[in-house]
């Protein structure tokens, strides 16, 4: 994959996200419109109940090269999320980082391991 600036990797990110092109069980966008550095972003993973769960994340300078910071709010008890709601590091996806990953692959993930309880 070529080496895409960062700000253009998120902004593509954004779109996709914003024009309903990502798997419907899942939603992100920045948490605030004004956020130029494209940091701070939101999420929501719905479970097989249709119940929504929101996350945090913060996209690095480093991001795409490294995997961004991801926080349940509220946490969830899970073997995968830290006492401040954050995904453990050791969580497959985030450990094993590819700067080849998305946002969108990092929450499918999030979804099919910690929500529904799938193992990959």
């Amino acid at each position: 994959m070529a080496n895409i600036p960062r700000s253009f990797r998120l902004l593509e990110e954004l779109e996709r996200a914003e024009k309903g092109q990502v798997d419907g069980t899942i939603s992100y966008g920045l948490d605030q419109e004004d956020d130029v550095n494209l940091v701070h972003w939101v999420a929501s993973i719905m479970d097989r109940n249709g119940d929504l769960h929101s996350l945090k994340l913060e996209c690095s300078p480093e991001y795409p090269n490294k995997p961004p910071k991801v926080y349940f709010t509220p946490r969830i008890d899970n073997k995968h999320v830290l006492p401040d709601g954050q995904v453990n590091t050791n969580f497959w996806m985030i450990k094993d980082w590819n700067s080849s990953y998305s946002i969108e692959k990092l929450l499918k993930a999030i979804r099919d391991n910690i929500i529904l309880g799938r193992r990959m």
